[in-house]
Formats: structure tokens, C-alpha cells, sequence
């Protein structure tokens, strides 16, 4: 449990005569069970980060008009260039065993209507229903909620 130190005024003195001012002596006392910054290994915490942050994300890039998620697709940026409409199955569970809590994101470069369609026994939640990417340079996030649910939000369209 995390130790509430409560600092005194700014007009309260620290020192009273040649006494510690008893209002003072609990932060004082604090203070010297903090490690000095000179004792922290700053590379080994900036390696810790680095390893947990992944803001360089693979691309997928699709050309066709069906395309349907794979295991690989898991925190990738899945791009579809294609004039005509897109079609992007998310498969069951039984079928393609996405861990709970992937996302994918979904990126439409080319002029089709990028749409996502429920696979068997899948269910895509979205603000007002919408299954489709907004329009062309407009993108979604879908992420898995549990074993056939999946939650899209972004920017979507009818």
C-alpha cells in the first residue's frame, strides 16, 4: 500500500530553534527511504519499454475483393486497394483461433467499399451497426472481446 506523506505549508519552518519542526520530520523521514537517481539503471527501463512498445506495426496488404483474417493478421494494419467493394470475412473461432483481445486494423486505400461480413456464429458490434470502412484513406480498429465477439469502432459507414 502506497504511504500518504502530507507536506506542510509553504510558510511552515523546517527547523525551530536547533529541533526538527515535528510537522517536518515524517517528510523527512520519507525522503530518506527514496533511492538516489544516481542509483538508477535509466538503460535497463528504457530496454523495458522498448520491449513491451510495438509502434512499428506490419502491413497486410490486400489486392483482391474477398479476403478473410488469419492468425497472422494479429496486430497488423490489413490494407485493401481494389476499385471494386471489399468484402473481409472475420472467421469463427473454431476455424481461426485469434487470441481474446487482437486487434487488426483495417485500412481502405483503394476506391471499394471496404465491408466486414460475420462469419458463422460471429457477431461485429459498431456504432449504429456499421460494418463498413467510411471511405477510401479511412480506417477501423477491430479487436476480439471473446471466443466470436469482436468490437469495431473507427471511421464507419452504412
Amino acid at each position: 500500500m502506497a504511504r500518504k506523506v502530507t507536506i506542510p505549508g509553504q510558510n511552515v519552518p523546517i527547523q525551530i530553534g536547533s529541533a526538527i519542526n515535528p510537522d517536518w520530520y515524517m517528510v523527512l523521514k520519507f525522503l530518506e527511504t527514496l533511492q538516489p537517481l544516481s542509483d538508477v539503471d535509466f538503460a535497463a527501463i528504457d530496454a523495458a519499454i522498448a520491449a513491451k512498445s510495438d509502434t512499428t506495426r506490419a502491413l497486410n496488404p490486400q489486392i483482391g475483393t474477398t479476403y478473410t483474417f488469419a492468425l497472422t493478421d494479429n496486430g497488423k494494419i490489413c490494407e485493401f486497394d481494389n476499385s471494386s467493394p471489399v468484402t473481409v470475412t472475420v472467421p469463427p473461432n473454431s476455424s481461426v483461433a485469434l487470441p481474446v483481445g487482437a486487434q487488426i486494423e483495417v485500412t481502405q486505400t483503394g476506391a471499394g467499399k471496404v465491408t466486414l461480413a460475420q462469419g458463422s456464429g460471429v457477431t461485429i458490434t459498431s456504432l449504429a451497426s456499421y460494418k463498413s470502412i467510411a471511405g477510401q484513406y479511412a480506417s477501423a480498429t477491430l479487436y476480439k472481446r471473446s471466443t466470436d465477439a469482436w468490437q469495431l469502432s473507427g471511421s464507419l459507414a452504412l
